[in-house]
């Protein structure tokens, strides 16, 4: 990893939540050693332990961890069909950005001649109108080289449990065997679980595999001057959604 200058660490550090931790913490130190424990110094502390965790890469990757050791291993495997869950849709049609990086991936292993086709899975719901070919996921794949009839667009889903029961259709109707499952990694489990659980329940014979769209991210070492980030805040929340999903879903017998 190349250093960052000086200049660009130091931009990074005065807008990341590093001042404001300094900032709180003088102020619970300053009240109490004004006042002692009262409730405003134990506000200001409170507070401050929040945004240390909350901003944490450190915190993160710990509150992950469970996560990741369910994770499937990505596996780059010759497979029948590569499925490819879709993370939102702009209401312009534009995908989000976890769904552009999810078809980047699943373009470029279709390229890479893993699969003849690419099923786009979800994504596509109110209020994103059709039609469908110039929405999400299958613009970032035309605009790939992937062939329009390699496509096969799932548009009835709305969830990741839609996802299955929709698309395991799809592989029952063209007698798929091998499928590749394309999504970020902290969603992987979730949904090999949800496609395992009904080709069970149907008694088809399906084999699959999985790929994180995420690798470099997950591989990348985060350096010192971005320990503390505004954005763990969101990851957190992504992850603990996961968490959510999965204990919902084992509650009610989808995986």
């Amino acid at each position: 990893m190349t250093a960052s200058p000086l200049k660009l660490i130091l931009e990074e550090l005065f807008f990341s939540p590093v001042p404001f931790l300094i900032l709180l913490l003088i102020l619970a130190g300053s009240s109490w050693r004004r006042s002692g424990w009262t409730l405003q110094s134990k506000t200001l502390l409170a507070v401050w332990m929040v945004l240390l965790l909350s901003t944490s890469s450190w915190f993160f990757q710990w509150f992950a961890f469970p996560l990741k050791w369910l994770t499937p291993e990505s596996v780059h495997k010759q497979v029948d069909a590569i499925v490819v869950a879709s993370a939102g849709v702009h209401p312009s049609g534009a995908p989000t950005p976890s769904s552009t990086l999810r078809a980047y991936t699943a373009g470029r292993l279709y390229l890479e001649g893993l699969a003849p086709l690419v099923i786009v899975t979800g994504g596509v719901t109110e209020p994103y109108a059709p039609p469908v070919s110039i929405k999400g996921i299958h613009i970032i794949l035309r605009g790939m080289g992937v062939k329009d009839e390699d496509i096969v667009i799932e548009n009835l889903s709305a969830d990741t449990y839609g996802n299955g029961v929709e698309t395991v259709k799809i592989i029952a109707e063209r007698n798929l065997k091998r499928i590749l499952l394309v999504s970020h990694d902290y969603h992987l489990f979730r949904l090999s679980s949800v496609f395992e659980k009904l080709e069970e329940e149907q008694q088809l014979e399906v084999a699959h595999y999985s790929f994180a769209a995420n690798q470099q991210d997950t591989a990348r070492i985060v350096p010192w001057w971005q320990i503390f980030d505004w954005e763990n805040f969101g990851r957190l929340q992504t992850i603990a959604h996961e968490y959510i999903g999965l204990l919902t879903y084992k509650a009610t017998g989808r995986i």
